[in-house]
C-alpha cells in the first residue's frame, strides 16, 4: 500500500474514530450524579450557559457541551427558565433539555392564607392545569384525596403555602402530592410532639389556624388571636369570624360582606354555628399553626382591626364596642 493511501486511510480512520467516540460519549456517558435544579436567564449566551452548568456541577466539561451545541446549530435555541437536570443523563440529554425545554420547571408561589380556589386560579395562570375547576374538583373529591388524608373532606388546609418548582408536565395528583408532602415535612414533622400533646385533632388544629391566618398576617398577633378563639370556645361562644362566612359563600362573594351574608346559613358561618367549621378555610402557614399549639394566655374575648396592620383586644363587650367606635365607625 502506497504511503499516501496509508496516511489518507489513517486520517479517515482517526476522524471516524473521533466522531464515533464523541457520539458515544456525548449520547451515552452519564455526567450528572445527582438531580440539580438550575435557573437559566434570558441574557446568557450558549457559552455562558455551559460555564454555568459546569460551575454548578451539572457537567464536567463546558467545552465539550459548547462544541456539541455548535455542531448541532443550537446556539440560539436554548430556552430560559428553571430547569431540572435529572441524575445519570448524558451531554446530549442536557442539550435536549436546554433546547426543547422539556424539563423546564414552573415557579409558583402560594401565599399563606390562600384557599383551594385561589390556588386553582394561580395554577391556571401558570398554565399547569387546564382550568381552575379541575383542581377544585380534585381537591374536594373524597375518593381522590383518600391517599393524602384519612377521612378528609377536602385538601383545604393541607396544601402548604410555599414557593414551588413544578414540572410543566406535572399531573394534578403530583401537584397535590408535592404540596401535601411539604405540609407533612414543614408541619407534621417539625411540630409532631406539640400536635401529639394537644387536646385537639389535627383537623381542629389546622382549621383554627386557618381562621387565625385569615384574621391577621401579623405573626406577633397570632397567639393573641388564637387565645381569643380558645376563650370563646371554652365559654361556648360563637367564634363570629368574618373570614369563615366569606369561605362559605366564596363563589358568590364579591369583596364586601353584608348583613344578609352574616345571617345566611352555611356550615362555615360561625355567626350561626357553634364551634369550628367542618374544614379549614384556607391553607395556613407555620406561625398560624404554631400559635394554635402555643396560644397566649389572656382573658380577651374580642378584637377589632385598626386598619394599620394590628388589632385592639378587649375583655368585655362594652370595651369592644368602644374600640369598634374608635377604630372603625369614627373613621367612616
Amino acid at each position: 500500500m502506497k504511503p499516501r493511501r496509508i496516511i489518507l486511510f489513517s486520517v479517515i480512520f482517526f476522524i471516524f474514530g473521533f466522531f464515533l467516540t464523541f457520539f458515544l460519549y456525548t449520547h451515552y456517558y452519564p455526567v450528572n450524579k445527582k438531580s440539580i435544579v438550575l435557573k437559566i436567564s434570558k441574557d446568557l449566551s450558549a457559552k455562558d450557559v455551559c460555564m454555568l452548568l459546569k460551575n454548578k456541577g451539572v457537567i464536567k466539561s463546558s467545552n465539550l457541551l459548547i462544541f456539541l451545541i455548535k455542531i448541532t446549530s443550537n446556539e440560539k435555541k436554548i430556552k430560559s427558565g428553571y430547569f431540572l437536570f435529572p441524575k445519570n443523563i448524558s451531554y446530549y440529554d442536557i442539550l435536549n433539555i436546554l433546547v426543547t425545554g422539556k424539563e423546564i420547571l414552573i415557579k409558583v408561589t402560594v401565599p399563606e392564607g390562600y384557599n383551594i380556589y385561589q390556588i386553582a386560579e394561580l395554577l391556571f395562570k401558570k398554565k399547569l392545569i387546564n382550568s381552575p375547576e379541575v383542581f377544585e374538583n380534585f381537591c374536594f373529591d373524597r375518593e381522590k384525596i383518600k391517599n393524602f388524608l384519612n377521612n378528609g373532606i377536602s385538601m383545604e388546609g393541607y396544601l402548604y403555602p410555599d414557593t414551588y418548582l413544578f414540572p410543566k408536565s406535572a399531573t394534578l395528583y403530583e401537584i397535590v402530592r408535592f404540596m401535601n408532602d411539604n405540609f407533612r415535612k414543614k408541619i407534621i414533622n417539625k411540630l409532631y410532639n406539640d400536635i401529639a400533646n394537644s387536646n385537639l385533632t389535627l383537623n381542629q388544629i389546622v382549621t383554627l389556624a386557618s381562621i387565625v391566618q385569615k384574621e391577621t398576617y401579623n405573626k406577633k398577633e397570632m397567639p393573641l388571636i388564637a387565645s381569643v378563639f380558645f376563650n370563646r370556645l371554652k365559654l361556648g361562644m360563637r367564634l363570629q369570624s368574618d373570614p369563615t362566612v366569606i369561605y362559605g359563600i366564596w363563589k358568590d362573594y364579591h369583596g364586601k360582606l353584608t348583613k344578609k351574608d352574616l345571617t345566611k346559613y352555611t356550615p362555615y358561618n360561625t355567626y350561626i354555628i357553634k364551634g369550628l367549621p367542618p374544614t379549614p378555610i384556607c391553607n395556613p402557614g407555620y406561625y398560624a399553626i404554631y400559635s394554635v399549639l402555643h396560644p397566649a394566655k389572656t382573658n380577651f374575648l374580642y378584637f377589632v382591626s385598626t386598619n394599620k396592620g394590628y388589632h385592639v383586644f378587649a375583655k368585655t363587650y362594652k370595651e369592644h364596642l368602644k374600640n369598634v367606635y374608635i377604630y372603625q365607625k369614627s373613621k367612616k
